[in-house]
């Protein structure tokens, strides 16, 4: 009887924590938040703050940084506020567990999932009397366009040499060890606009455009480099022969080097095909952030992780990805930290779905972490 009513005590509590986390993650999917456009959902991380007592700081880009004193050392737990692209109505339906897009938006699940997680663990933070290593949250702003908060961010206001980033498809276990280096491309060829009547007088941007293209394998641009052209514009009216053509391209690799002499092969590539027709071309090729492969086996991290892991019996998966996040730029400043599942699943689909037992499962996780002796 006695272990009855205690399974249903762990129950209630679960089931407690797990319809807060549905309320808070329902809450900020109803916000729409692309980047730039991240204020709304800002302001209600910073209202339910209000409420429990935080205090927070902001850098000059709008990042939020949040500090929980404790003892011991600091550990940081970061995901963003903007999603992929704008959801003025975030339409889904919801099946146990389970809360899915229903086809034609975004979820957001992607970061909304960890940042509602970290809501409810700020609360738990405040409210437990239970001792914990000092926690601090960074919160950024602008990660789905190029990490741009984590790059803008002001460092001083954080002392966490360890991190975890909640902006990992999958469950808890899923943790990310290795990550690319990226590459980007803003690539424009100027011609000479003419009437289609006489082509031989024009310079015809478009056609530079595609041989340099061609002249480039899709998909790989060498052994080791993937290669993409993710958007491409060229003339301005059917009945004009096209003055301009533009393209923004990207390039990764595990290897920074790599990423960086393709940049500059590529550049060559295009020069050469605007010199043969008499364009000229505009050239902006930047290495947006490195790449980072931790290893397991004398990181403090990786210790804590695996005592965590251990004392709830579960399995880790560490492994690659050639995907970026905040962690790429936080490991370039000395904060050894790992992207972690966070309960979402189908990132940026429109069959984007979030798992509410698995976020259940990452709050525990993360209170269990900052908490191990």
């Amino acid at each position: 009887m006695e272990n009855d009513c205690y399974a249903l005590f762990v129950y209630q509590t679960t089931m407690n924590l797990k319809e807060k986390l549905k309320k808070t993650f329902l809450d900020l999917i109803a916000i729409d938040s692309a980047y730039p456009h991240e204020a709304n959902v800002i302001d209600y991380v910073k209202k339910r703050f209000t409420r429990l007592g935080i205090t927070w700081k902001e850098d000059t880009f709008g990042n939020m940084f949040v500090s929980f004193a404790g003892k011991g050392e600091p550990i940081l737990l970061s995901t963003h506020f903007d999603i992929p692209e704008p959801t003025p109505e975030a339409t889904y339906k919801i099946k146990g567990n389970i809360i899915k897009a229903a086809g034609k938006n975004i979820l957001g699940a992607d970061p909304k999932s960890g940042l509602a997680i970290l809501i409810e663990l700020a609360e738990k933070l405040v409210k437990s009397k239970a001792p914990h290593t000092p926690v601090e949250f960074l919160i950024t702003r602008g990660e789905e366009p190029g990490l741009l908060g984590a790059r803008a961010a002001d460092y001083r206001l954080i002392k966490s040499k360890i991190g975890l980033v909640l902006d990992e498809d999958g469950p808890i276990t899923q943790v990310v060890t290795q990550a690319p280096a990226f590459g980007r491309l803003d690539i424009e060829f100027i011609g000479k606009v003419v009437h289609p009547r006489e082509p031989e007088k024009g310079v015809n941007a478009l056609r530079v455009a595609c041989e340099a293209l061609t002249s480039l394998p899709w998909g790989y641009s060498r052994k080791g480099v993937t290669w993409n052209v993710g958007m491409f514009e060229a003339g301005t009216a059917r009945n004009s022969v096209p003055g301009i053509a533009s393209l923004k391209g990207e390039l990764r690799s595990y290897d920074t080097g790599l990423v960086k002499s393709e940049m500059k092969r590529i550049e060559r590539v295009c020069s050469d095909a605007a010199k043969k027709y008499g364009a000229k071309l505009k050239f902006e090729g930047e290495l947006e952030f490195e790449g980072y492969n931790l290893k397991r086996a004398h990181s403090f991290l990786f210790e804590r992780l695996e005592k965590t892991f251990t004392a709830m019996g579960l399995k880790p998966n560490y492994y690659a990805t050639f995907g970026g996040s905040d962690a790429n730029i936080f490991n370039k400043h000395g904060i050894v930290s790992v992207p972690i599942g966070s309960g979402y699943f189908n990132a940026h689909e429109y069959t984007e779905y979030v798992n509410l037992a698995d976020m259940v499962e990452i709050f525990e996780f993360l209170e269990r972490f900052s908490t191990l002796e």
